[in-house]
């Protein structure tokens, strides 16, 4: 009993650690979201033009804000870790870009220690299929110790693809390690030595995340190091190759205004309650050519887009009196907003639940000015009427991925995460196509298929399985008619994928289509 009540206290103590832990990131956030996203608009010269040493001094406020946010970043994903609740959300993601976006927090402090950063990375090296957030995060935690710890001389990332994995080395010639401290480098907390800790600062957190972020995508890390004449630290992860590739993204104002739509169309609604980053994202959309209208209650959200008819709504989670769970809850139930595209823009780290609740796409703070509208372009880029695809799957990062390949397309995505929420999502919003896992927990794709066919509304509805089931004989003789293909999730041929979800929506087009 004694030993129970120990265990319960032990269990309470890391819920609340990990409780606090988000609580106090989110408030950082909140604050370093304005710091980022304001210094990078000054930087881009969009409220009039900085002097060269204004420009430097707004480099190195952006770069302490960033860095700050790393840490804060580190501290929340090591907690979560512990406490197993941290989730891989798979997307199509280009090295080139990772690397790039890491490097902007580095170029000042490179350049004032005269450091040469060198990066190899193939030209043909295609998009994967990973987790972006964690591969920046490892790839962050690398690069920043190589950066501090290297006085002089060379920094080296070099990428390739090799035996079914991407690896990637980081290569300085910093302080290097002494042989005693290398099988505890990966420890948490752990520091080399104090008088070293003093000297170039760190929580001791850094390589002991990236250790545990590679093993929970079944990756791994190595490192090789002599006292004075450097480190090399070497990760690999599965290459899962995403063979569609990734939507051009503009990356001039005036590439933005062409895919715009015309002047006096539905405008951009920011549901946002801080009014610091309300004015931030309508000063990044109004740049763009956007007409953008704010909401800063759940209640004024609801009501300004049954009036407004925004083409996209942004929405923040955190509002006063009326969370945007329940705002995103009520606008997917209404009948006038629940086609209305919703991006859910917050500090909240819970893209599934946002993903199911019916949002397209899920943001987390501090955003970019370019990935926001690049995102909103692609919503925005046609008003015609989209084929309507409904994806029933129990596994979000699935979901995620179908969701990718579809939009790549044009298609509008519909999003279920139970058998159940998919039949009522195939009555109620009468998709043109039903992609269908066959394994989830309360009623399977069996079910699902007989229960469609059997309904009135439903019947006839085409229906592609996407399945990590291997069908036997008896199960696939027993499919009905409406079963138009089966692709495995393990080796998906996107491309096929995508030929054979256009052979069957070009044969049936939506009603009132312009195409």
């Amino acid at each position: 009993m004694e030993k129970d009540r120990r265990t319960k206290k032990l269990l309470e103590a890391v819920r609340l650690k990990t409780q606090f832990l988000g609580n106090m990131s989110h408030e950082l956030r909140t604050p370093l979201n304005s710091i980022i996203g304001f210094s990078e608009l000054l930087m881009d010269g969009l409220v009039g033009e900085l002097s060269e040493k204004q420009g430097h001094y707004m480099k190195i406020i952006h770069s302490s804000g960033a860095h700050l946010l790393r840490l804060i970043n580190d501290t929340l994903d090591f907690s979560k870790l512990e406490a197993g609740m941290l989730e891989v959300f798979n997307e199509p993601t280009d090295l080139g870009e990772v690397v790039e976006d890491v490097l902007r927090a580095y170029n000042v402090v490179a350049e004032r220690k005269g450091l040469d950063i060198h990066v190899e990375i193939p030209a043909d090296m295609p998009p994967i299929l990973t987790d972006r957030r964690k591969l920046t995060q490892i790839i962050d935690n690398l690069l920043s110790n190589s950066v501090k710890f290297t006085s002089q001389g060379r920094v080296e990332l070099a990428a390739r693809r090799k035996e079914g994995m991407l690896e990637v080395t980081v290569t300085d010639t910093g302080i290097g390690i002494e042989p005693q401290e290398l099988p505890y480098i990966f420890d948490p907390f752990h520091q080399v030595d104090a008088s070293t800790t003093r000297r170039y600062e760190g929580t001791g957190l850094g390589l002991a995340l990236v250790k545990k972020l590679l093993e929970i995508q079944k990756g791994t890390i190595e490192v090789q190091s002599s006292p004075a004449q450097g480190s090399r630290f070497t990760f690999r992860l599965p290459f899962v190759e995403f063979k569609p590739g990734k939507p051009t993204v503009a990356t001039t104002r005036e590439e933005l205004i062409q895919g715009l739509p015309a002047a006096g169309e539905r405008p951009i609604l920011v549901v946002e309650d801080n009014h610091l980053a309300a004015n931030l994202m309508s000063m990044w959309l109004s740049e763009a050519g956007y007409n953008v209208q704010i909401a800063s209650t759940g209640e004024e959200a609801l009501q300004k887009a049954v009036t407004l008819c925004p083409a996209v709504i942004t929405l923040d989670i955190l509002l006063p009196q009326m969370d945007g769970w329940r705002v995103l809850h009520r606008l997917k139930e209404m009948p006038e907003t629940k086609d209305t595209p919703i991006i859910v823009v917050s500090i909240v780290e819970d893209k599934s639940f946002g993903l199911s609740l019916g949002a397209v796409d899920y943001m987390i703070k501090p955003v970019s000015r370019s990935n926001l509208i690049s995102k909103i372009e692609r919503l925005t880029k046609s008003g015609r009427r989209f084929h309507r695809v409904l994806v029933i799957d129990d596994n979000p990062a699935d979901i995620s991925l179908v969701e990718e390949i579809l939009q790549l397309d044009g298609y509008e995505v519909l999003k279920a995460t139970s058998g159940v929420d998919g039949l009522k999502a195939a009555r109620d919003e009468k998709p043109d196509l039903v992609i269908l896992d066959l394994m989830m927990p309360d009623l399977d794709g069996f079910d699902v298929m007989r229960l469609l066919e059997s309904d009135e509304a439903t019947r006839g509805l085409p229906i592609i399985l996407f399945t990590a089931k291997d069908l036997t004989q008896i199960e696939r003789a027993h499919l009905g008619a409406n079963i138009h293909d089966i692709f495995g999730k393990a080796q998906l041929d996107r491309d096929s994928f995508r030929q054979k979800i256009a052979e069957l929506l070009t044969s049936s087009q939506p009603e009132g289509s312009n195409e």
